[in-house]
């Protein structure tokens, strides 16, 4: 089976409300989606999210990088599946967005031509998980109000962003959790957006308030290790690393340091599932718990991510909820939501038949 042509596409999808934290604030999910096709008919789905203020990826550099690896994808037989892999991760450097994309697609496409479910190809497991859903920073009513939305919805963990303001992030976690109870999980998460001294006396509040709080995640500046470990050796509540780790050499700087008590990971991040993979080993060999996160992303990268998690004990958390934000899901087939459970097809691949409204950009190949 060879590859024959890669269509690149963009696909904007509405929000029912803003998504807010510290980094930034959007209306849409903004991916750039591939389409790997085969001499056979066959065909790929992979997606990318653009998300400038964490991988430094836009949607024009996005599209630039699929191209460039896309013309040596071209023409080559999808039986060398782990040469191809290689040659995605190995074309360029960084771009893990674009990278993350074709990935997706090209483990869609195989798995499909073994008449699999990619989450039995990647491993098998139960196809559904409990997922957790996000409270964006607003004013302090708001994010309560959206708080008990959620909860009447079935969610039993609830993820507060925070950062923007110390003072009101404290008000904030207490007024959510005074409005929804003791029994839900709250975590909470800074994204980069304390320093290290406002950090612990954050948490040393949340403590003296006995909001409890699950865990904290990214504090600090993704580049400030240092503060990193100094908040992890300091805290009473666990810190998860988020920005802090792309790659696999960042896992092991992070881990070997002990500088975080889990690690998130995410495709758009690592470069997609082949590179996840890895990450996850060396943080499950160090007894270090993980979360499956995501960018603001369409249900196609869901799916993936999705099929990544099913079977894997060591993820602690599952972060995969802009499927819960969306006003319409474009992606036909799929992962789908019945409350807060993320159900995975059982269709070959990421069982994806079609996605609507996409708006092309270039295809490669005859």
């Amino acid at each position: 089976m060879l590859i024959s042509q890669i269509e690149i596409s963009r696909l904007r999808i509405p929000l029912i409300r803003p998504f807010i934290t510290a980094l930034r604030r959007t209306e849409h999910v903004e991916d750039i989606v591939v389409i790997i096709k085969t001499d056979t008919g066959l065909l790929g789905y992979g997606a990318a999210a653009s998300t400038p203020v964490i991988t430094g990826d836009s949607q024009e550099s996005i599209i630039g990088a699929i191209q460039i690896i896309a013309n040596k994808l071209i023409g080559k037989d999808t039986s060398n599946f782990e040469e191809l892999l290689l040659t995605i991760q190995n074309s360029l450097v960084n771009n893990s967005s674009a990278k993350a994309a074709l990935d997706i697609a090209l483990h869609d496409l195989v798995a499909k031509s073994m008449h699999q479910p990619l989450y039995k190809f990647l491993g098998g497991g139960k196809p559904e998980l409990k997922i957790l859903t996000t409270v964006s920073v607003k004013d302090t009513a708001e994010m309560v109000a959206d708080a008990k939305l959620f909860v009447a919805q079935g969610f039993e963990t609830l993820k507060i962003k925070v950062g923007l303001n110390p003072a009101e992030d404290i008000q904030r976690l207490k007024a959510i959790r005074d409005a929804v109870g003791n029994s839900l999980h709250i975590l909470s998460d800074a994204n980069q957006g304390w320093d290290a001294k406002s950090a612990l006396q954050i948490i040393d509040s949340l403590l003296t308030n006995d909001l409890g709080i699950t865990m904290v995640e990214q504090p600090v500046k993704a580049w400030d290790y240092a503060n990193l470990k100094y908040v992890r050796d300091n805290s009473r509540i666990p810190i998860y690393a988020d920005e802090s780790v792309f790659s696999l050499r960042d896992a092991s700087k992070v881990i070997n340091g002990q500088m975080a008590d889990g690690i998130n990971i995410k495709l758009m991040k690592s470069g997609g599932l082949y590179t996840a993979r890895p990450i996850y080993d060396l943080a499950t060999s160090h007894n270090l718990p993980c979360m499956a996160g995501c960018m603001l992303e369409s249900p196609i990268g869901l799916a993936a991510m999705a099929a990544f998690v099913v079977g894997k004990s060591n993820i602690k958390f599952v972060d995969l909820d802009p499927i819960t934000m969306i006003k319409s899901n474009p992606v036909i087939g799929g992962v789908c939501l019945d409350g807060a459970t993320l159900h995975l097809s059982s269709a070959p691949g990421l069982g994806i038949e079609r996605i609507d409204n996409l708006e092309a950009v270039v295809t490669i190949g005859a």
